[in-house]
């Protein structure tokens, strides 16, 4: 097998690759040859600086097809950073919303925030109160007990992206410590993030998400014990 380093040149990208979030300062190429001398089974590699504690330099073990951009020198916008949370949520060893979001403001990122125009001013402003539509799936039981087993997801393309899987208290459990994670990185940006069911499922866990947050018409139920 031979290899080659490639080194790039800034501004560098921040990408997400296998699970770590950092620059993209250059990528290891390598691949065999066949009898002919043609390169074949070529597999690039991301070399990244995760930023602060970390040395620059590490090689992550996941072909560079496998790892999304998260930032540009540009900056990126919310709905896409859902997006790149909703992917890490799909792979074996998640790494979670709370170090992305982290080493994205470590690592000098710029979400730009979706916009409404204001309904006094007609002027563009920043969106501040969000929805998140919660697809609720019943893994096992039927729904009508508490040792139930479900399987959470929301629509990235509302804003925010939610994902969860256990019993009814689990779920809640989960689903809020994503919102405080949420709510923490953009706390000077939203007013409040919405719940609802898409069909009615766990609809006592968006109920008490919402009222967590003191959304007006939502109480706390005292009959029921998260």
């Amino acid at each position: 097998m031979k290899s080659q380093l490639l080194k790039l040149d800034a501004p560098y990208q921040v990408i997400y690759a296998g699970g770590l979030v950092g620059l993209h300062i250059a990528t290891m190429v390598t691949w065999t040859e066949d009898e002919s001398g043609e390169m074949v089974d070529t597999v690039s590699y991301p070399i990244i600086d995760q930023g602060e504690e970390f040395p620059a330099g590490k090689m992550v073990m996941t072909d560079l097809d496998d790892c999304r951009v998260l930032c540009p020198p540009n900056g990126t916008n919310l709905i896409w950073v859902m997006k790149i949370i909703e992917y890490d949520f799909q792979q074996i060893d998640p790494a979670g919303p709370d170090y992305i979001l982290d080493r994205m403001k470590l690592l000098g990122c710029k979400i730009v925030l979706p916009k409404e125009k204001d309904e006094e001013t007609g002027e563009m402003v920043e969106r501040m109160e969000y929805n998140a539509t919660l697809d609720v799936i019943c893994l096992t039981g039927f729904g009508d007990s508490d040792d139930d087993i479900y399987r959470v997801r929301s629509n990235c393309f509302e804003g925010f992206y939610f994902q969860a899987q256990g019993t009814v208290h689990e779920v809640y459990t989960e689903l809020s410590f994503q919102l405080s994670v949420f709510q923490n990185y953009f706390y000077d940006n939203i007013i409040s993030i919405r719940f609802n069911s898409s069909d009615g499922q766990l609809d006592k866990v968006a109920n008490r998400l919402n009222a967590d947050q003191r959304i007006e018409g939502f109480k706390h139920d005292d009959d029921y014990d998260f």
